[in-house]
C-alpha cells in the first residue's frame, strides 16, 4: 500500500515531463493493462506464454538471439514482449511482430499489474538487466510464477544507491526465482543487496552474442548509400549524447586537414536529437546530411562529408563501413554506451573516460589492446589522427576487439538453459 501511494506521487509528479517529452501516446493506455481488441483476444488464447520484459531500444536487441532460441526449442509458446519506451517498442515489431505480441509494460500499481497478470497468464517470466518491479514480482509470485533476471547488472552507481535500501530490496529479491549476473561482481553485488545465493548464477554478457544481419556483412550496400569512394575514410561517432557532438566536431574539424578525404557520420543516442545535431554540424560550416533522406541506389557524385543517422536500428550497419569508430555516452558522464558492436566487425575503437555502465566489458577491451580510453576531446583528436595515419594498428586494435568478442559468447545459450529449466 505505502509503494503503490509513493508510486503515485511520483506518476503525477511525473507527469508534466511525459507530456513536455512527447511520451503520452496513443498506446499509452497500455500501461494500464487496457488492450486493443486484437491484443485482447492474442493475449487471452490457449497456450503457454513467455513473458520477457525489455525496458528499451538496448535490451530488445538483446532479445533476437533468445527470441530465436525460444522458437526453435519451444515452438509452439507464445512470446509476449513488453517495453516502456516507445523506441523499444517500435524496434520490438521490427524485429518480433511475427514471433511476438508486444505491448507495453504496465504501471507498477497493485491493480493494474494484477489485471496484467491474469490476462497474459505466463508460464515463466523474464526481465532483462535488472528489471525489478516490486507490485509485478509479488503478483507474479503470488500466481506461483517462476521469474527469472537475465543479463543482470549492477553499475557502481546503482550499487551505491540501492545500498540505502537494502532491507526494501532484500524483500523483493526474494520473490525471484532465478537471477543470473553478467559478472562476479554483479553476482556479488546483488548477493549483498539480498539475494539468495543459491538462486544466483554468472552467465556472462548477452551482448557478446550480437548476431550480425547479413545485410550489414554487406558493407558494400551501406557504403554506396553513404557515397563512399575508394580510399574515403569514415569515422563513426556512435551513440553521442548530448555535449560530444560539438567535441566530435571539434576533432574532426581539424581531422580534415590532415586527412581530407575523411568523412564523420554521427550517430545520435537519441534519434529525435537530429534537427538540433543538423544545426549543430551548420554552425560548424559544414553541410549535414540526414541518412533517412539520402537515396538508395549508388551515387557517383561526392556528396556531403557529415552524415547524421535519424534511423533507429542502422548503426549496426554503419559500424560495418567505419574506419574509426568512437563509441558515445563516455565523453560525457552517461557511463558510455556498446562498444561490442563495431569490435564484431572488427573495427579500431575508441572510448572517453566515463564508461561505468559497461565497466567490466570495457575493462576486457582495454587489457586486451582491443580499444583506447581517451581522456578528453583534446586526446581524442590526437589518438584519432594517430589511428587513421597507422593502417597496421587500426588492423591489430580490430582484430583483438573481434577476438574478445567471439572469446566472451554463449551467456544467451546459457540464460536459455536456465530459462528452460524452469
Amino acid at each position: 500500500m505505502l509503494y503503490d501511494i509513493g508510486f503515485l506521487i511520483f506518476s503525477i509528479f511525473y507527469l508534466p515531463t511525459l507530456l513536455f517529452k512527447g511520451k503520452l501516446h496513443m498506446d499509452f493506455l497500455e500501461r494500464f493493462g487496457l488492450y486493443s481488441k486484437t491484443k485482447r483476444e492474442l493475449l487471452s488464447s490457449d497456450g503457454e506464454k513467455i513473458w520477457i520484459q525489455a525496458v528499451s531500444v538496448g535490451e530488445v536487441a538483446l532479445c533476437r538471439g533468445l527470441i530465436k532460441r525460444l522458437k526453435e526449442r519451444l515452438p509452439d509458446t507464445i512470446i509476449v514482449i513488453s517495453t516502456i519506451t516507445k523506441t523499444g517498442n517500435n524496434l520490438a515489431k521490427k524485429l518480433f511482430i511475427d514471433d511476438a505480441a508486444i505491448i507495453y509494460f504496465p504501471l507498477d500499481f497493485s491493480f493494474v499489474v494484477k489485471r496484467v497478470v491474469r490476462a497474459i497468464r505466463p508460464k515463466c517470466y523474464i526481465m532483462v538487466e535488472t528489471e525489478i518491479w516490486p507490485n509485478l514480482l509479488k503478483e507474479i509470485e503470488s500466481a506461483r510464477i517462476p521469474s527469472i533476471l537475465i543479463n543482470g547488472r549492477i553499475s557502481d552507481r546503482s550499487f551505491g544507491k540501492y545500498k540505502l535500501a537494502t532491507f526494501f530490496l532484500k524483500k523483493i529479491l526474494e520473490k525471484v526465482t532465478l537471477l543470473c549476473m553478467q559478472s562476479g561482481t554483479d553476482a556479488e553485488r546483488i548477493i549483498q543487496l539480498g539475494a539468495e545465493k543459491e538462486k544466483v548464477r554468472v552467465t556472462g554478457s548477452m551482448k557478446f552474442d550480437i548476431e550480425i544481419d547479413l545485410k550489414a556483412k554487406n558493407a558494400k550496400n551501406m557504403g554506396d548509400i553513404l557515397g563512399l569512394k575508394e580510399g574515403d575514410k569514415l569515422f563513426v561517432a556512435g551513440s553521442t549524447h548530448k555535449g560530444e557532438e560539438e567535441a566530435v566536431l571539434n576533432v574532426y574539424n581539424k581531422l580534415i586537414k590532415q586527412f581530407p578525404d575523411l568523412r564523420l557520420l554521427i550517430a545520435p543516442r537519441h534519434v529525435e536529437r537530429a534537427q538540433e545535431i543538423e544545426a549543430l554540424v551548420r554552425r560548424f560550416g559544414f553541410e549535414g546530411a540526414r541518412f533517412s533522406q539520402l537515396p538508395r541506389t549508388p551515387n557517383p557524385e561526392p556528396r556531403t562529408p557529415i552524415f547524421i543517422l535519424d534511423t533507429i536500428g542502422k548503426l549496426l550497419n554503419v559500424y560495418s563501413v567505419a574506419t574509426l569508430v568512437f563509441v558515445g555516452g563516455s565523453l560525457a558522464r552517461h557511463g558510455g554506451q556498446n562498444p561490442i558492436e563495431p569490435a564484431v566487425f572488427e573495427k579500431p575503437i575508441l572510448f572517453g573516460p566515463h564508461m561505468f555502465n559497461f565497466k567490466n566489458i570495457a575493462s576486457e577491451f582495454l587489457k586486451n589492446d582491443a580499444a583506447i580510453q581517451v581522456a578528453d576531446e583534446l586526446e581524442l583528436f590526437e589518438i584519432s589522427a594517430k589511428v587513421l595515419q597507422d593502417a597496421q594498428r587500426r588492423a591489430a586494435l580490430g582484430k583483438n576487439a573481434g577476438t574478445v568478442v567471439s572469446k566472451n559468447r554463449g551467456a544467451t545459450e546459457r540464460n536459455l538453459k536456465a530459462i528452460l529449466e524452469l
